[in-house]
């Protein structure tokens, strides 16, 4: 499923709330419209949970997406909801990692059932202590700006043994759907 922030700005790039069958008809229309390509009504309704589906859309799919909503591709969008200054975050819940101490714990979920909790050391870098179907393991340690529910987390570094494997996003999808410091 799309992040409810992907969501609202595919409402606001139709000019319209989605609520109803016509409505993604018109979104389906729109999108052809204005990238040339297609996204049939059914993925759509798939995307925004309205209909049972594959848990994770192809990626010319989202890529169609992005162009719709005026980015290269999926990835550059979803970067541009890491930008930190966002203002639309302040009305999000959010973890502000500059009050946090050392050895606090955030748990945070996202689709499909990943369950993820790490602690934080210092400088924006926290040590993964636990998790649930994700490819993080315990013991990494990543490099994160900031945690956002609803946007994807885009973990700036991961460091497994000493060695570091780059970045990483969770939730690119969905977002973060779940955020608490324990």
């Amino acid at each position: 499923m799309l992040s409810p922030v992907i969501k609202k700005l595919l409402e606001t790039k139709l000019g319209k709330d989605i609520r109803y069958s016509s409505d993604i008809e018109h979104l389906s229309f729109d999108i052809e419209k204005h990238t040339g390509q297609r996204i049939g009504v059914n993925t759509i309704k798939r995307l925004l949970g309205l209909i049972e589906g594959v848990k994770e859309p192809r990626l010319y799919t989202l890529d169609t997406i992005a162009r719709y909503l005026d980015h290269k591709n999926w990835d550059e969008l979803l970067e541009s909801l890491d930008q930190s200054g966002n203002s639309s975050f302040s009305t999000i819940e959010e973890i502000d990692i500059q009050t946090l101490n050392a050895g606090d714990k955030i748990r945070f979920t996202y689709s499909p059932d990943r369950v993820v909790t790490v602690e934080y050391i210092e400088s924006n870098k926290f040590t993964v202590i636990d998790r649930l179907n994700s490819k993080l393991l315990p013991d990494d340690l990543i490099e994160v700006n900031h945690f956002v529910l609803n946007y994807p987390l885009i973990i700036s570094n991961v460091i497994r043994n000493n060695v570091s494997m780059g970045k990483f996003t969770a939730g690119k999808i969905s977002g973060i759907t779940s955020l608490s410091i324990l």
